[in-house]
Order: C-alpha cells, then structure tokens, then sequence
C-alpha cells in the first residue's frame, strides 16, 4: 500500500480553514485541481454522513468523487473515505488542523490505503494543486463573501 503526507500552513485564521473543507459554498470555490471546477457536492456533515462531489473540467469532463465522514472534530482534525465512483480502491484522508496564531493555520493531509504508486503520485498532486487554491481562497478578504 501507499500513502502520503503534505503539511503546509495557510494565511487564514483556523475557523476559516476548517470551514474551507466542508462548507459548500467555500469548498466549491477551491476543491479541483488546474483549470478544473466543483460541479456538485452534495454533503451530511456528521460522523457517518456521505459526501459526494463532482469535478468538471472545461472540455466537459466529469469525475465523481464518493465518501463518508469517519472522524469530526471541530477545528481540529477531519477523517474520510474517499473513492472515485468509476473505481472500487478506497482510501482514507486525514487532516488535522493546528492554529498557529490568528491569521495562520498548519494543516497535514494525509491519504492512504493506495494500491498503486501512480495512483497515489496523481492525487498527491491533485491535492497539491487544490490546496494552493484554498490559499488564495482563505485570504482574509476571499473570505468575504
């Protein structure tokens, strides 16, 4: 199996960042890699709650994104499945969120459970991708909405 971790730290205050990962109208401003964009996510944020969400490129392209919440603590850590709907290989993603002081936030994001090392290079990159979007969107005045 194969995992990887990314730690980065963002210019926003806690609340915003952890908000930013499960709010509809945040998420969808950011949670797609490059030129792609959030179509639809539909989301029961509890423990055991499903979330769904589809990703579209500008040629049309859609991929479904499939999961549910393991593990909510607020401010502090968020744990869930993740599987793309034309696939059986679940993997789990873990973040945890550390507030570094008003206007700064460390996250590390961890996904495992890859049956395959490319599989894992792609996400790892699409993660990438997405979260420097977040920081742009987390920017105090990006907040404001």
């Amino acid at each position: 199996m194969y995992d990887f971790t990314i730690n980065g730290t963002l210019n926003a205050g806690l609340t915003d960042v952890y908000t930013a990962f499960h709010d509809p109208n945040v998420l969808v401003r950011w949670f797609a890699p490059g030129n792609m964009m959030v179509s639809q996510f539909m989301s029961n944020f509890i423990e055991g709650g499903n979330y769904r969400l589809i990703l579209q490129s500008p040629d049309g392209f859609q991929q479904t994104i499939i999961g549910s919440y393991e593990a909510i603590s607020l401010n502090e850590e968020l744990c869930f499945t993740w599987r793309w709907e034309d696939t059986n290989d679940i993997t789990k993603v873990n973040i945890s969120f550390t507030c570094d002081n008003d206007s700064t936030t460390s996250i590390r994001l961890t996904q495992s459970g890859f049956k395959r090392e490319e599989d894992m290079l792609h996400q790892q990159y699409g993660w990438i991708a997405s979260l420097e979007k977040l920081s742009l969107v987390t920017r105090k005045q990006a907040m404001v909405a």
